[in-house]
């Protein structure tokens, strides 16, 4: 009776520590897993971030636009998701005036298409981004990490 109830008790401590290391490899490489793409995302906003900031100089430079005047000495790394999409807008506008065959505005004009292929990769990978950690488990590992969602430069129809 004694040694039945020892291996039975033996059987569940086995079975419950396989249980918890399978939870510890899966939890280690779902967190691997969302470190990855979090940097991915990161990297790709910053560089998204430096090129907004080099066009920003460059059209104020040449182009003096009073819309781009608040934004010529301020971090854009700082400004909240609003005011670089306002940004965006206001490059935009100022773009459509530059001479685009004029070989002085080429490197204007190569800035502003890095720029724009930028905001679509970093678009893509922040869709991605926001919608794998939406998914079990990882929305679990999500607020045990802290990690906010990024918002996209797309405008939602």
């Amino acid at each position: 009776m004694i040694l039945s109830f020892l291996n039975v008790f033996l059987d569940i401590v086995i079975f419950i520590a396989v249980l918890v290391i399978i939870v510890g490899v899966a939890t280690f490489f779902i967190i691997k897993d969302l470190q990855k793409e979090y940097k991915k995302v990161f990297r790709i906003n910053s560089k998204f971030e430096i090129e907004l900031r080099k066009l920003v100089n460059l059209l104020f430079k040449f182009y003096e636009s009073p819309k781009l005047e608040p934004y010529n000495n301020v971090v854009i790394k700082q400004l909240p998701h609003e005011e670089k999409r306002n940004l965006l807008k206001f490059i935009d506008e100022v773009y459509e005036t530059v001479e685009k065959e004029d070989e002085e505005n080429k490197y204007i004009v190569e800035t502003y298409q890095n720029l724009e292929e930028l905001r679509r990769v970093r678009d893509s990978k922040v869709i991605v981004f926001n919608q794998k950690i939406t998914y079990f488990p990882f929305n679990i590992y999500v607020k045990i990490l802290k990690l906010e969602t990024y918002n996209t430069f797309v405008d939602n129809k």
